[in-house]
């Protein structure tokens, strides 16, 4: 068992400011019993000493955040028509995912806890993560089947097991949650009518809950170009990445537990700006909407390079 924070909060932890474990025990009389002394101990350190101290070190390592964000300015050395999109939303709906490298144990049981940053220790969303929800948005999208794949294939390149490798337009950032997140419940239900199953226990996950922000960035670079390159194929591109990047936020959302609705974001944002490379300068546009992003991307697109 590991907990990423435990190593961290024993070198520094003040020792006046927990519960000792007897005391501990001893008002958690109740909920411990048929409880082993090592279970036990488990818990107290995760309720006494992780969770004391857990907020005060996400905190004091929220500022690095925006170190790992693209800035406007690094386009300067892209080619022209290259795209940054940042979108800042709030959560409609919970977030949650799956971190597959360690457990925790809450309450006694052992809980695959919510992808966590190792640095900043922050709930987050990993690059790897917004691609595959993207992609499976983008596959959702009402356009011409073949015209689809081939833009699908530009975007985000071949699928793994294709002969010829190819990499695709887009590049993904991490996204950080600077609340924590919180404990919840899945109650398992039958799919065909949607009720309780018998025998099944709640399933306690970890969540990032409605109303938490969090600012997503995606990088289009117009390359590799091919040898059939045509320049309405940007057009084309970043009208087809806005219908994507409408049904991916609004309606399919990007948590694990997407089909219970997990993972929508609030219709209005809370800043929506892109920017894209000309010849001579960096052209800024804003949108309070993803209903506006296609429209503005796509008159950006077609108009002249300065």
């Amino acid at each position: 068992m590991h907990d990423y924070y435990l190593k961290l909060l024993l070198e520094s932890v003040d020792e006046d400011k927990i519960r000792s474990f007897e005391e501990w025990e001893r008002e958690n009389k109740r909920r411990l019993k048929g409880k082993s002394v090592e279970e036990k101990r488990i818990i107290w350190q995760q309720e006494e000493i992780v969770g004391g101290k857990k907020k005060d070190l996400i905190l004091s390592k929220e500022k690095y955040v925006n170190d790992f964000y693209p800035k406007p300015t690094d386009l300067q050395n892209l080619p022209r028509k290259s795209v940054l999109i940042k979108i800042s939303f709030t959560l409609k709906k919970p977030y949650t995912s799956k971190d597959e490298g360690e457990f925790h144990i809450i309450d006694g049981r052992f809980e695959n806890p919510i992808v966590r940053d190792k640095f900043t220790g922050l709930p987050m969303v990993r690059p790897s993560t917004w691609k595959g929800h993207l992609r499976f948005s983008a596959e959702k999208v009402e356009y011409d089947e073949e015209k689809k794949k081939r833009i699908i294939k530009r975007l985000f390149g071949s699928e793994s097991g294709e002969d010829v490798a190819l990499k695709g337009r887009l590049y993904f950032f991490p996204t950080f949650f600077k609340s924590d997140a919180e404990k919840d419940v899945i109650t398992p239900l039958r799919r065909d009518t949607r009720t309780p199953i018998k025998g099944r226990s709640p399933i306690p996950i970890e969540v990032v809950k409605p109303g938490s922000k969090g600012e997503f960035y995606l990088l289009y670079i117009p390359y590799p170009k091919g040898k059939d390159f045509k320049k309405e194929e940007i057009k084309e591109d970043l009208m087809f990445l806005a219908k994507a990047l409408k049904l991916m936020f609004y309606i399919y959302g990007f948590s694990a537990k997407k089909t219970s609705g997990f993972g929508i974001i609030e219709e209005k944002l809370n800043e929506g700006k892109f920017w894209i490379k000309s010849n001579t300068k960096i052209k800024e546009e804003t949108f309070s909407r993803l209903d506006e992003l296609e429209n503005k991307l796509i008159s950006y697109s077609e108009g002249k390079d300065e």
